[in-house]
């Protein structure tokens, strides 16, 4: 090992522990929180809205509780069910005459632009941030 460290430069020593401390840096930073993703949004608030009108607006901070935060909306073919737990919603159950559920298989949202709609029970599920990362998103 001496032999080979002997034969490097100086300048390839300052790469390799440059290299070194910046490899160590790549993997550490996801682990301390410091990348934009994943950024806490308990200033945000969801938004359900049924029939064009907003049924109910709740703080992310009221869902960082125990247990799951549950709220029945009443829709055109139905009730639905939407649940909200640790800074994101889902639509935990479509009614039975919901022909596809669609809704309750989008999953998990947990932050601003994607967004849960049951076409059929007229409900749309979003989250709103109170500094809105983007100012406007098109389709």
């Amino acid at each position: 090992m001496d032999k080979l460290w002997n034969l490097l430069t100086l300048y390839d020593k300052i790469l390799i522990v440059l290299l070194l401390l910046g490899s160590v840096f790549f993997i550490v930073l996801p682990l301390i929180g410091l990348t934009t993703e994943g950024n806490n949004l308990i200033d945000g608030e969801i938004v359900i809205q049924s029939s064009g009108i907003i049924q109910a607006r709740i703080p992310l901070s009221d869902t960082y509780g125990d247990k799951a935060l549950r709220i029945e909306i009443a829709g055109p073919i139905g009730t639905s069910i939407v649940e909200a737990f640790q800074g994101r919603v889902r639509m935990f159950e479509a009614p039975e005459s919901d022909p596809e559920k669609i809704c309750e298989k989008t999953g998990w949202i947990d932050q601003p632009g994607p967004m849960i709609i049951c076409v059929p029970n007229q409900i749309s599920i979003w989250i709103e941030a109170a500094e809105p990362e983007f100012d406007g998103v098109s389709w």
